[in-house]
């Protein structure tokens, strides 16, 4: 509706290409040498204001989680028009193909072909229809395919701008949303990513440091294991705003108590984001150097994740087998014994029980 509205893609009332959407062209994890080529982070050169302020923040919150050293993101008009010309020319070409995709490594750049304008459009730095033209034309031009272009538009022109109305539609009460009744306190790990699971561990360092992840970091790593570790929505929904330099309410409270958590019972979301730890080691190299192994269910080396995946579907089973989306999945857990199961169920306990040691 909104591309037909603001003719976006468009040729008269039909979507360039046939199709309205190329999500499936934009999921290809990375080849086993990792990402290549990728482009650097573009840089801001800090004005006395923005110096001003983080010397005000390390004197007064020293002890806060995070870090100032990575500074990178626009605090001007200017500065945001430059990230914004740097991620059409250097970047979006690239951006379909692996947006989902993760990479743990010293040598590559954290920011892998993510556009990093989150921040500008949440502060108004930019507005969202140049943004969205930036990206037409350059598919126009033919300086990046329709699969990239419209992938990228669609995170603006659709879903930024539906989260924003299912927020004013549904507050407060999307605030105290529960779905699940979960009510197990956030890992202290959280606060410093100093957990055995690699793909955690990584993904809160990096955030801790940058006060960045994209959005599979968020929904399918820190997200996931919310949802299949039981934690209170509402402690991790304040995490998320404290941690991520572009969150503000109406972007981040939607995102996370919708779809990541499933807390509101699938107001806007027709399943749960929920995976195994083969997932996360289809879609990443966390796995290779991790003493957790997604292929076990139980025991010492049994994946945190995928032990909880497995004891989130078997406790759920009848509301997810009667759903069409999560059917499939329920259908693995009547290949079990009753054997098997309880005994994912016994160590799924033992697992929520000790989420600190993780």
């Amino acid at each position: 509706e909104m591309r037909k509205k603001f003719q976006v893609l468009m040729e008269g009332k039909d979507p360039i290409g046939g199709s309205w959407n190329y999500d499936a062209d934009n999921r290809k994890p990375f080849a086993k040498t990792g990402p290549q080529h990728l482009p650097a982070a573009p840089k801001v050169a800090l004005d006395s204001i923005s110096q001003q302020v983080l010397a005000d923040v390390e004197k007064h919150y020293p002890n806060h989680p995070g870090s100032l050293q990575h500074f990178i993101w626009p605090v001007t008009r200017e500065q945001a028009l430059a990230f914004l010309q740097d991620f059409i020319t250097h970047k979006l070409p690239q951006f379909g193909d692996h947006q989902d995709a993760m990479w743990a490594s010293l040598e590559h750049s954290p920011y892998l072909w993510h556009s990093l304008l989150s921040t500008s459009l949440n502060l108004k730095l930019l507005n969202p229809r140049e943004v969205i033209q930036a990206a037409e034309q350059s598919y126009l031009e033919k300086h990046v395919t329709l699969a990239s272009a419209e992938g990228f538009i669609r995170q603006i022109l659709g879903w930024r701008e539906f989260i924003r109305g299912v927020y004013w539609l549904d507050m407060p009460n999307m605030a105290k949303a529960n779905h699940f009744n979960h009510q197990r306190d956030l890992p202290k790990w959280y606060w410093t990513g100093e957990t055995q699971m690699h793909c955690m561990r990584h993904t809160i360092q990096q955030t801790m440091q940058l006060g960045y992840a994209h959005h599979i970091q968020r929904l399918m790593v820190t997200g996931m294991f919310g949802i299949l570790a039981e934690i209170l929505p509402s402690q991790m929904a304040d995490w998320y705003l404290a941690v991520y330099v572009d969150a503000v309410d109406w972007v981040e409270l939607p995102n996370v108590v919708g779809m990541a958590l499933f807390a509101n019972g699938g107001r806007f979301t027709s399943k749960p984001y929920i995976a195994s730890g083969a997932y996360i080691k289809r879609m990443s190299n966390y796995c290779q150097t991790c003493q957790y192994k997604p292929d076990i269910k139980t025991g010492a080396q049994a994946c945190p994740i995928t032990t909880l995946y497995w004891h989130f579907l078997i406790k759920h089973y009848n509301s997810f087998a009667s759903q069409p989306r999560t059917a499939l999945m329920i259908k693995h857990v009547d290949s079990m014994t009753e054997e098997t199961k309880s005994a994912i169920t016994a160590f799924a306990h033992q697992r929520l029980a000790n989420l600190d040691a993780l």
